[in-house]
């Protein structure tokens, strides 16, 4: 596991990299929604802060690309507070869009599973940074909505 810093270090790195689908005026904007499903419980005596309930959660996040909106479905399992199981579903209509969502949903899981939601912060995965933005977004309305 990665501590504090050496996460802010990745980030700053991938950060400075960049990405051919950036255009340096990327602004997520708050489109998402999110559910636990029937198998998500909450321990009321589990309420602390960064502790959250298992079970099946989705959520949309969008951003803005240099081809317009777009918009990434986010669903994960939650098991003994760490992420089991993560798909990303693409949803951009611009076609180089939908190829970035597409190379993102497809290495996003070697990332995120088995971290917890609190240490979850993706920043570029496989050459897409913005795709990252609404993936980020999706997991913390999916945050405020597994909170135990």
């Amino acid at each position: 596991m990665l501590s504090a810093a050496a996460a802010a270090s990745v980030l700053l790195i991938t950060a400075a990299c960049g990405s051919s689908e950036s255009d340096g005026a990327a602004s997520p904007k708050t489109s998402s929604s999110a559910a636990p499903s029937d198998a998500a419980t909450t321990d009321a005596a589990d309420s602390s802060p960064g502790s959250y309930a298992d079970g099946d959660y989705s959520a949309e996040g969008s951003y803005t690309n240099p081809g317009g909106e777009s918009t990434v479905k986010v669903d994960l399992t939650v098991a003994d507070g760490k992420i089991s199981d993560v798909t990303v579903t693409p949803e951009a209509d611009n076609l180089t869009s939908k190829q970035y969502q597409n190379k993102f949903a497809g290495g996003v899981a070697d990332q995120v599973v088995g971290k917890s939601l609190d240490d979850l912060s993706v920043s570029k995965v496989a050459g897409s940074s913005l795709t990252s933005q609404g993936f980020n977004q999706a997991i913390e309305t999916i945050k405020g909505e597994a909170r135990a």
